[in-house]
């Protein structure tokens, strides 16, 4: 049995089909996880989902920032942008299944037998995965809850807090987390969040005294095991970071780049080309 994690899908179906065709993927033996944003300026969101459910229980997936996006949209808290194409999975019998299994998305996955961690930004740098798990479950309970659950996604497009604090309570807790997992790629040296630059180049980044979260991150160790932490998010990285036990997964697909997977079990990565349009 092999496990596999995909990166950010953004309704590109075909290659979602193909990808899978390269791996040889067994759905009656093989495990398969997604880092998120499986729909959001893609070509088929509907299809893509639809290929997911019929999966069934071998595929996991965690949430992604566009796909938060979609439950704010269906819940009428903000409108849906044009090149988001959101309108086709609105307009959808599927839309309230689509719903349901956003709902019900982790913010950080766990494999239940292999130190495996998924999510799709990656673990804010000053928590291990102890603290990241907790902070995830407090978000997903929320999610849980009608009530809660629109209070939170009406107000999670704010930036603040920047920077996490025990003090936290609430609102500010839960959209930090929020923003850790799925908006997250530099920080400040003192582990602040940075939203407004998603650049790569070292020397463009540093003289502004920022650096990739996963320079800073703790040690990806959980009950005694060191863990793999993969993440999607970043597709300007290409799928490059060179830091030990963490895998970088978004590359680019929707932009015109490839989709790509990694194989847990030796490292191993796959990838797919694009068909070739890119999101506007």
């Amino acid at each position: 049995m092999a496990t596999y994690c995909i990166g950010d899908l953004h309704g590109c179906h075909d290659e979602f089909v193909k990808l899978l065709n390269l791996i040889k993927f067994d759905e009656k033996s093989d495990d398969l996880i997604l880092t998120g944003d499986l729909i959001g300026r893609g070509p088929l969101p509907v299809e893509t989902m639809q290929e997911i459910f019929k999966l069934g229980k071998c595929v996991q997936s965690v949430i992604g920032n566009h796909d938060l996006n979609f439950l704010a949209v269906h819940y009428g808290l903000t409108k849906a942008r044009p090149k988001d194409n959101l309108d086709v999975i609105l307009k959808s019998k599927l839309r309230e299944d689509i719903v349901s299994y956003f709902l019900k998305c982790p913010l950080l996955y766990l494999h239940s037998s292999k130190p495996l961690a998924v999510a799709h930004a990656g673990i804010y740098p000053l928590w291990d995965i102890k603290r990241a798990r907790k902070e995830a479950k407090e978000v997903n309970r929320i999610f849980k809850d009608p009530q809660q659950r629109i209070v939170l996604l009406r107000n999670m497009y704010s930036e603040e807090p920047y920077t996490y604090s025990y003090a936290n309570e609430g609102l500010r807790r839960w959209r930090f987390a929020l923003n850790s997992f799925t908006r997250m790629r530099l920080c400040y040296h003192d582990c602040s969040l940075d939203f407004k630059n998603s650049a790569v180049n070292p020397e463009s980044v540093a003289k502004d005294g920022l650096t990739p979260w996963f320079k800073l991150a703790q040690p990806m160790q959980y009950k005694k095991k060191q863990y793999t932490l993969v993440f999607g998010h970043w597709a300007a990285l290409n799928g490059k970071c060179n830091e030990l036990n963490i895998r970088a997964l978004d590359t680019g697909c929707i932009w015109g780049d490839r989709l790509s997977a990694w194989r847990f079990e030796d490292d191993k990565f796959f990838s797919v080309k694009s068909v070739g349009y890119a999101a506007i």
